[in-house]
């Protein structure tokens, strides 16, 4: 990968402009309506944001200003009512467009399954009553850089070690999501199961100058998100008396797999990690929640399997 790709990578960070209608601007009240609203998500796409709902994206809003409301696929349902979003409009159109999300998502047509639960380890780590005693801070979902190999990833997150606070280092971690038992199977091109995530990893992570221009534009998202009120706990890692400091990032990337609701006595990740490196990372959420802490993290080593 040369340079060029380095220059032409897709950022998720909005400009200065952006930032500030969201933060005090004409699109303040969409960051503040999402800001104490668990159930829904804003993420930076660069020029737009997208806020989703049971990971499902229910506003889109550019840096125009333009906002652009759910897909027609949500409307597939005789006698849907559209509710255009406006800005003046902003709680009734919100609030009727997660009722047809719910509606979708009621019916054989639901898929969201896993972005759900990417949903709901953002709040988790990024906003919920225990985020800032995590060892994790999410900056985006979804992450994908279509003109670059193996550029994807369901989360990027940055681990700050809670208990480390006084020490400004943090390292950039993709994690792959997998719900139930079948998502993590080796099954032809429609499930590619862990070994072809983790293979993805290892290419991604051999060019240096893409791991690092990726992780200081996802480190500038997660400021620019707590600028806005979506992330508690970062005061301390982007400011030092006041003075606003540049965190370090370890230059050695992290990838975890975070596997929910997988069928306990079901022998497929057993099967599926033979495949995998010894030093392959799996986290448990903690307890029955999604708060993520670094002792939590196994090894492929380190797992245990049902014998029955």
């Amino acid at each position: 990968m040369g340079s060029k790709d380095i220059i032409d990578m897709k950022k998720r960070s909005i400009s200065s402009s952006f930032l500030d209608q969201l933060k005090t601007g004409n699109l303040k009240s969409i960051t503040d309506y999402v800001r104490v609203d668990p159930y829904l998500d804003l993420e930076l796409r660069g020029n737009s944001v997208i806020i989703y709902y049971r990971g499902g994206k229910v506003l889109t809003v550019d840096e125009k200003g333009v906002l652009t409301g759910l897909v027609d696929e949500y409307y597939l349902s005789p006698g849907t009512e559209r509710i255009l979003p406006s800005i003046d409009g902003l709680h009734d159109y919100l609030a009727h467009a997660k009722h047809i999300v719910d509606i979708h998502e009621s019916t054989k047509n639901s898929k969201l399954g896993e972005k759900e639960i990417q949903q709901r380890v953002v709040y988790e780590n990024n906003l919920s009553v225990n985020a800032d005693k995590t060892d994790y801070f999410i900056a985006d979902v979804e992450w994908a850089d279509n003109d670059v190999l193996c550029g994807r990833a369901d989360i990027v997150a940055f681990r700050w070690n809670h208990m480390e606070h006084c020490n400004r280092i943090v390292q950039l971690t993709l994690i792959e999501v997998k719900q139930g038992k079948d998502a993590i199977r080796t099954n032809g091109e429609n499930s590619p199961g862990l070994k072809k995530h983790y293979k993805d990893y290892l290419s991604f992570k051999e060019d240096q100058e893409y791991v690092d221009c990726l992780a200081k534009d996802m480190l500038l998202v997660l400021k620019q998100k707590k600028e806005l009120g979506l992330v508690k706990g970062l005061d301390k890692l982007f400011e030092k008396e006041n003075t606003e400091i540049e965190p370090q990032i370890e230059a050695e990337p992290d990838f975890l797999f975070l596997l929910a609701n997988y069928h306990y006595y079901s022998k497929y990740l057993q099967i599926e990690c033979k495949e995998l490196q010894d030093d392959c990372k799996f986290i448990n959420a903690s307890f029955c929640g999604y708060g993520l802490y670094k002792d939590l993290i196994k090894t492929k080593k380190d797992l245990k399997f049902s014998s029955k």
